[in-house]
C-alpha cells in the first residue's frame, strides 16, 4: 500500500510540473488581454517533444535500463532518443530553428507589432546553433526526472531495508526465545524428576505449578509484549515452583509495587534472572537466600535480583544469561542498563530498562 501511495506521489509531481508547462503560455501570452491560442499552439508543439523524451525516459529507459543496472545501454538508447527528438524538431519546424535566410534579413522597425502567426518558440542563451538548445533542454528534462525518480527510490529502499531490518529481529528475537523454552523447561522437569522419588505429593504440586507456567509460555510469550502484571504473576508461579523442591534454609523474599502499573515488557526477560539466582545461589547444607525488588522510577522499571553464592556452584553464566544479552541488545540497542556486581558471599544484578 505504501509502494502504491509513493508512485502516486511520484506521478502527480510529474503532472503538476508539465501542466505548470503547458498552461502558463495560456497566462502570459495575450494581446489586448485576449489570449493568442495561435502562438499558445505553437507553444505547445514546441514543447510536445520534449514531453514525449519523458514519457520515453520515464517509463521505458529508466525502468527498464537505469533501475535495472545496465547503464551503457541506458545512456546508449538515451542519446539516441535526443537525438531523434532533435532532429524531429528540425525537419518540423526548420525556419523557427535556424531562422530566416540571411538575405532576407532586414531592419525592423523599432516598435514593430508582433504578427499573430508569429511563433513565440522557446528562447534559449545559445542563438547561433539552436540544436544545442534542445540538446540542453532535454538534458535538464532528463536529469530533473532521473533526480525525482531516485529520489523516491531512495526513500522506498530506506523503508525495506527498516522493514527488513525489523524482520530479522523479530525472527533472532524468536529464536532466542525458542532457546529459553527448552532450557527452562529441561530444568523445571529436572526438579519434578527429582521431587517423584522423595515426596509424591510435592511432585503433584510441582506438575499443577508447571501447567500454569506452560500456560503462560504457550499463550503468552508469543507475543512481542505482556502486561508487567502477567510477567511477574509468572515469576510468582517459578519461584512456588522452586519452593517445593527446597527447604525452608533457603530465604525468598519479593518486593513488588503494592499497585503494578499497566505497562509492557518482552515476555519471559525477567525470568533468566530468577532462574540463574536459585541455580548459583541455593544450597541444600547451608543457609542461603534470593531476594527479588521490582520499583518503577522515572518512566523506568528497575529489577534487581541478589543471592547468596553457593561453593563450587558453576562459575559461567550459562545459556541463559547469554541470550539474555542478546535479546536485551535487539529490543533496546544501548537504551538499557545492567549492572552486575559480584561480590565474596553475594551476587547481585540489576537490570534498568524503559518502560
Amino acid at each position: 500500500m505504501k509502494k502504491h501511495k509513493q508512485h502516486f506521489l511520484e506521478n502527480l509531481i510529474y503532472i503538476i510540473i508539465w501542466l505548470i508547462v503547458f498552461i502558463v503560455p495560456i497566462l502570459g501570452i495575450k494581446e489586448d488581454g485576449i489570449i493568442n491560442w495561435e502562438q499558445v499552439r505553437h507553444y505547445w508543439m514546441d514543447v510536445l517533444p520534449f514531453f514525449i523524451l519523458f514519457l520515453i525516459n520515464n517509463y521505458l529507459l529508466v525502468p527498464y535500463f537505469l533501475l535495472r543496472k545496465r547503464s551503457f545501454l541506458y545512456l546508449l538508447f538515451a542519446i539516441i532518443t535526443v537525438f531523434c527528438i532533435s532532429t524531429a524538431r528540425l525537419i518540423v519546424f526548420p525556419h523557427e530553428q535556424f531562422g530566416p535566410p540571411r538575405s532576407s534579413i532586414q531592419a525592423k522597425p523599432p516598435h514593430r507589432p508582433r504578427h499573430p502567426g508569429n511563433k513565440p518558440g522557446m528562447r534559449f542563451p545559445i542563438r547561433m546553433f539552436p540544436i544545442l538548445n534542445d540538446w540542453i533542454a532535454a538534458i535538464f528534462i532528463v536529469g530533473l526526472n532521473i533526480s525525482v525518480r531516485f529520489l523516491f527510490k531512495s526513500i522506498r529502499d530506506e523503508r525495506q531495508i527498516k522493514e527488513l531490518e525489523k524482520h530479522t529481529l523479530q525472527a533472532e528475537l524468536n529464536y532466542l526465545k525458542a532457546q529459553i523454552n527448552p532450557h527452562f523447561f529441561m530444568n523445571t522437569l529436572n526438579n519434578i524428576h527429582a521431587l517423584v522419588d522423595i515426596d509424591t505429593e510435592k511432585a503433584k504440586e510441582t506438575v499443577i505449578e508447571l501447567s500454569k507456567i506452560m500456560r503462560y509460555v504457550l499463550y503468552d510469550a508469543d507475543q512481542a509484549q505482556v502486561t508487567l502484571h502477567k510477567e511477574l504473576t509468572f515469576l510468582d508461579n517459578y519461584i512456588n515452583l522452586m519452593r517445593i523442591r527446597f527447604t525452608d534454609e533457603v530465604e525468598v523474599k519479593i518486593s513488588y509495587p503494592e499497585v503494578i502499573p499497566e505497562v509492557k515488557v518482552p515476555p519471559l526477560l525477567l525470568i533468566t534472572f530468577v532462574e540463574n539466582a536459585f541455580k548459583h545461589g541455593v544450597s541444600y547444607q547451608h543457609n542461603s537466600f534470593i531476594h527479588l525488588k521490582l520499583t518503577i522510577e522515572n518512566n523506568q522499571i528497575h529489577f534487581t535480583v541478589s543471592n547468596s553464592i553457593v561453593a563450587n556452584s558453576p562459575s559461567s553464566p550459562g545459556v541463559g544469561m547469554e541470550n539474555l544479552r542478546k535479546r536485551l541488545s535487539l529490543l533496546y540497542g544501548e537504551n538499557y542498563t545492567l549492572k552486575v556486581v559480584h561480590g565474596i558471599e553475594t551476587y547481585e544484578i540489576t537490570l534498568i530498562i524503559p518502560v
